[in-house]
């Protein structure tokens, strides 16, 4: 089984391994939708104790119970825990106090993220066991389960938490508590019996997952790449180089970066500016409505200015974040206003990808100066926003990657893999299910890559100049012709 757990939505595939073929598992009982394959990365405490957890976004508008406390994020808050004492914070607003029980407690918000999990397994096996009746009645099914974790996480001490996550969530499906003040006492006594080692729970980078489909193929060309998974609430990027060695397939990550910048993130920081546009914001960035204006107005505020030395350049068009800003200040329309945070969030954007970018080349600069192209994938939800595909292919011109000897960026798209039946949902929303997909695979296949983390690659000091002196004609060492 394979568990993409999303920022927003929590997707799942599962494997029969003797048959080398994977199925997306839908959840829906009539005709398959992309909407009910997708489970809410969220859980509710109602008034009365009682927990929901594992519903699909249709379930939950069918609830009528009284919800007191409603979690969402639960993916960045978990990964939060361990990060924050990194130095690294997530905007993210701090959960109100149940019945006397702090939320914000890392115990506490690993149990919620447990019971999500566990929920979702369960929900999974009983669609697996009703509409794949063929492959489990009168077998003995060896379950195991992968969950994808970030790049950036599995190169930190959060690592060790999700994998202990999805190992707890695996025993609590045999005793599912129904109420908050069961899940805290059940998981107390979880966690002084259970064999962490002995559970068939696995963490794998999630970016090495969705390009599964692409590294297994015979085609796959060895190389540096790109990719950016672009999700409600993150947009997580990476860079690797895939090669074979000795028949081995191997993929070195350069550097993986996690931002809140996905699709309903950036409405969010908009709202923020300009209050009452959240839900505007978000479908303005799916149905590609918006880039069109966003790119005529920094036409014309780029025409009336002519940028300082320092000023940072935020697009193509040379707009600057001291132009952004003064104009910000000056009467305007709510509609222009939108449009300037937005900008502004494409520069967020843009960083994030450059930041990946020139990492990469200070780790490996040999490759940097001889390719003409730098390969690029972009998957994910927000895949198919033109503002999210026009943002980090434009960072190159914006970023004046050229002068930084940074080869052209070379979109490419994931090809469908023959080893997936997608349940009849439309071979189109792969890009949605490519994580999913490639955690399915078993971590000791012949076919799954070998991973090495960023840390373990060092960085690459550029050479340093030797100036030649000719032999003849050298001025004298005492220097008395200068």
């Amino acid at each position: 089984m394979g568990i993409d757990f999303g920022t927003k939505f929590t997707k799942v595939c599962f494997r029969d391994t003797d048959n080398e073929i994977s199925w997306v598992v839908t959840f829906a009982d009539g005709n398959p939708s992309l909407d009910e394959a997708l489970i809410s990365s969220k859980i509710a405490i109602c008034t009365d104790g009682t927990l929901l957890a594992g519903l699909t976004e249709s379930e939950w508008q069918k609830q009528t119970q009284d919800i007191g406390v409603l979690i969402d994020y639960l993916k960045m808050r978990l990964a939060s825990i361990d990060l924050t004492e990194e130095g690294i914070k997530y905007p993210l607003n701090s959960l109100e106090k149940f019945n006397d029980f702090d939320l914000n407690d890392p115990e506490i918000l690993e149990n919620l993220c447990v019971y999500h999990l566990a929920c979702t397994i369960i929900k999974a096996k009983k669609w697996i066991h009703v509409h794949h009746e063929d492959l489990v009645k009168k077998q003995k099914i060896n379950w195991s389960a992968n969950v994808g974790v970030p790049v950036k996480y599995c190169d930190s001490a959060a690592i060790e938490r999700f994998k202990k996550v999805l190992r707890l969530a695996w025993e609590l499906i045999e005793s599912l508590p129904q109420s908050f003040n069961e899940l805290q006492e059940r998981m107390q006594h979880l966690r002084k019996n259970i064999a962490y080692d002995e559970i068939p729970c696995f963490t794998i980078p999630e970016i090495s997952a969705g390009v599964y489909s692409y590294t297994a193929s015979r085609q796959a060309r060895e190389g540096i790449y790109m990719f950016f998974d672009i999700g409600s609430g993150t947009i997580e990027g990476a860079t690797f180089r895939f090669f074979r060695e000795n028949e081995v397939k191997k993929m070195d990550f350069y550097i993986g970066e996690v931002e809140p910048l996905g699709v309903n993130a950036l409405a969010k920081f908009v709202n923020s500016e300009v209050p009452g546009l959240e839900a505007q914001v978000e479908e303005d960035i799916i149905n590609n409505g918006i880039l069109e204006e966003i790119n005529s107005l920094s036409k014309s505020l780029a025409d009336s200015w002519f940028p300082e030395k320092g000023e940072y350049i935020v697009n193509q068009f040379g707009v600057t974040n001291r132009l952004i800003a003064k104009t910000l200040q000056s009467d305007i329309s709510p509609q222009k206003e939108k449009l300037l945070y937005l900008i502004l969030g494409q520069y967020l954007i843009r960083k994030l990808v450059a930041n990946v970018v020139m990492t990469s080349k200070t780790k490996n600069r040999e490759y940097f100066q001889q390719s003409l192209s730098l390969r690029l994938f972009i998957g994910g939800g927000g895949s198919e926003s033109k503002f999210y595909q026009n943002t980090i292919d434009s960072t190159h011109c914006a970023f004046g990657h050229k002068y930084a000897g940074v080869p052209m960026y070379d979109v490419q798209e994931l090809a469908f893999p023959d080893g997936l039946d997608m349940n009849g949902i439309n071979k189109y929303h792969f890009h949605r299910f490519a994580v999913a997909y490639g955690l399915s695979i078993p971590e000791d296949t012949d076919e799954a890559p070998r991973v090495q983390l960023p840390s373990l690659l060092p960085y690459q000091s550029p050479p340093i100049f030797q100036p030649i002196t000719p032999e003849i004609g050298r001025y004298p060492e005492d220097h008395s012709s200068m």
